[in-house]
């Protein structure tokens, strides 16, 4: 089961975001690009599976998408809050974990 970190402007991500972050105002931040499709290979069979955008962006290693004025990221690691800290203090906005926990 994954992590999710939050990226709002708000109290709580449960409650949604107070202020919606906008595609436009997300792209206008240095680095955050649009993700075409998302790849990955098997290393058994070496068979490459993608799937086409979704509404996802990437900045730097992580890849995110935007819904409902909120970025959702699935947190692969331990440093993804300390990677996307730039992001969310452009965008003038938060990082919350799942259960609540702020970074």
């Amino acid at each position: 089961m994954a992590y999710n970190l939050h990226i709002f402007r708000g109290d709580s991500w449960l409650d949604g975001a107070d202020d919606p972050i906008t595609a436009e105002e997300l792209l206008s931040v240095a680095g955050v690009k649009v993700a075409e499709k998302i790849s990955t290979t098997n290393p058994r069979t070496g068979i490459v599976l993608s799937v086409p955008n979704l509404d996802m962006y990437s900045f730097g290693d992580a890849v995110f998408i935007l819904e409902d004025g909120m970025i959702t990221l699935a947190a692969r690691n331990d440093d993804a809050a300390d990677i996307i800290r730039p992001l969310a203090d452009a965008l003038g906005a938060v990082i919350q974990g799942d259960e609540g926990e702020f970074y």
